[in-house]
């Protein structure tokens, strides 16, 4: 039996104690590291910070619980985080099969290509958290990117061009793939695709397929219009780290379209400005009721975004399809954004709630559609105005995105002259019959006043003077 009496003059430290001084040392060591990764953090480094590969943030799930169909993979899984699902066994056959026709094409062999992927391994396992892939060494990591960069490079080129038959796989089941390659959790790499790009015969081709699939798959494209421009900015090579956030980054490419206001807009707009705060924006409706229309832009881009006065408010925005990728796309990419380690300005998240800002119920939606900005190809007005309610909800937007926006909007209401004349306009000549109703009313009010003219005794002996 052991005693706590120890020699003559040491100082016995009670186990309490002792287990306190350890839990300390431990939180001042975490204290450290901390500090030590907000310097590194903070260093100026210029290099853009990719996000790591990672689940949806626990935020986001916990909010979006029913949109929890959105986060997770339908028929095929890509990398490790849905890896060896058994409702995936199908999807396995046949990136097997892609993976075969991709190598045979290349002229290459599959031992070329893995041996590719292992000589930059370390590199690509920092794509992910190592929690993530504790359970994979090197070499089943290595094969399991060389399997679906294959596949996914040669699915895009041959699903993109309609090319059906040399998948030999059906239509529908390629669209539910394609859905699956902007899930945030079934990303890969984007060196991947980079590496199994320039080991290829023609890299052209199969980069120019994976440009080309981002640009169709943008949720400002117009199905059956013309396409969007493809590139990323002017054709300049960035470092994505995936596919989904080379879509976010092509969705905010391009040159804003500068809407000045008239002479006249300008006056209506600083009459308002003295009436601050006097007036908010709601919905599309309210607009119309105020004076304010709403065009398509010619620009792909969703900060592409604008009001402008001359004697009536007009709001120019980017065209918008709404399918059944919307929403998937939409939810990953503010996924995406609200990632701890992305840092970014939220644009998607902002202009999502922009939208919501705008679309309160399906009046609305049908305002867009009849002004050629929304493509309803879902279902209802209702069920799309209830869509964006939904997505948008507990959502934090960055402010300043559409800050000159909303202002240019609240000057324009502000001003009770715009708001008497548009109530005016909205009211007698919102459709074909009021205004018709109106002539009516005017001519009727005309010839009540000749014959009236006519009938004083005056006119009457003037008019039977031969």
């Amino acid at each position: 039996m052991m005693s706590n009496q120890g020699q003559p003059g040491e100082v016995i430290v009670p186990m309490p104690e002792i287990e306190q001084l350890d839990f300390i040392s431990e939180q001042r060591n975490k204290l450290k590291s901390a500090l030590l990764e907000a310097n590194n953090h903070g260093s100026g480094s210029s290099q853009r910070a990719k996000p790591l590969i990672q689940r949806v943030p626990r935020v986001l799930m916990g909010v979006k619980e029913d949109f929890k169909k959105y986060f997770e993979p339908r028929l095929v899984a890509l990398g490790p985080l849905h890896h060896g699902n058994p409702k995936f066994e199908r999807a396995e056959r046949s990136k097997l099969k892609f993976t075969a026709l991709f190598v045979r094409e290349n002229d290459t062999t599959d031992d070329a290509l893995f041996n590719k992927i292992m000589v930059e391994i370390e590199d690509l396992k920092k794509c992910y958290d190592p929690e993530v892939i504790k359970d994979y060494d090197n070499e089943k990591l290595a094969w399991m990117f060389f399997m679906d960069g294959c596949a996914v490079l040669y699915a895009v080129y041959y699903g993109s061009r309609g090319e059906f038959e040399k998948l030999k796989t059906k239509v529908d089941l390629m669209v539910f793939a394609q859905l699956d390659l902007f899930l945030l959790e079934n990303q890969l790499p984007y060196r991947v695709l980079e590496i199994l790009i320039k080991s290829a015969i023609d890299p052209k081709k199969w980069e120019q397929s994976i440009t080309g699939f981002i640009g169709d798959n943008l949720i400002t494209n117009i199905p059956g219009g013309q396409k969007s421009q493809h590139a990323d900015g002017q054709g300049d090579r960035q470092d994505y780290a995936h596919l989904l956030e080379r879509l976010r980054t092509t969705l905010l490419t391009g040159k804003k379209e500068e809407r000045r206001s008239s002479m006249i807009g300008e006056m209506i707009l600083s009459l308002g400005d003295r009436r601050k705060g006097r007036k908010t924006f709601r919905s599309i409706k309210e607009l119309k009721e105020s004076g304010i229309y709403v065009k398509p832009s010619k620009r792909n881009s969703i900060k592409n975004i604008s009001f402008s006065c001359n004697i009536r408010g007009r709001l120019m925005m980017p065209h918008l399809l709404v399918d059944d990728s919307t929403a998937p796309k939409f939810m990953n990419l503010v996924a995406l954004e609200m990632c701890p380690d992305f840092e970014n300005d939220f644009a998607v998240t902002s202009y999502l709630c922009f939208l919501d800002s705008l679309i309160d119920t399906a009046e609305d939606v049908k305002e867009l559609r009849v002004r050629g900005v929304l493509h309803n190809y879902v279902g209802s007005d209702e069920e799309v105005a209830n869509l964006f309610n939904k997505m948008s909800r507990d959502l934090v937007p960055d402010q300043e995105m559409y800050f000159d926006v909303a202002e240019g909007i609240r000057k324009y209401c502000n001003n009770p002259l715009t708001i008497s004349v548009a109530q005016a306009l909205y009211t007698h000549f919102s459709s074909p019959w009021s205004f018709l109703a109106l002539l009516g009313a005017i001519l009727g009010l005309l010839f009540s006043a000749i014959q009236a003219y006519f009938s004083l005794p005056q006119n009457k002996e003037s008019g039977s003077t031969p």
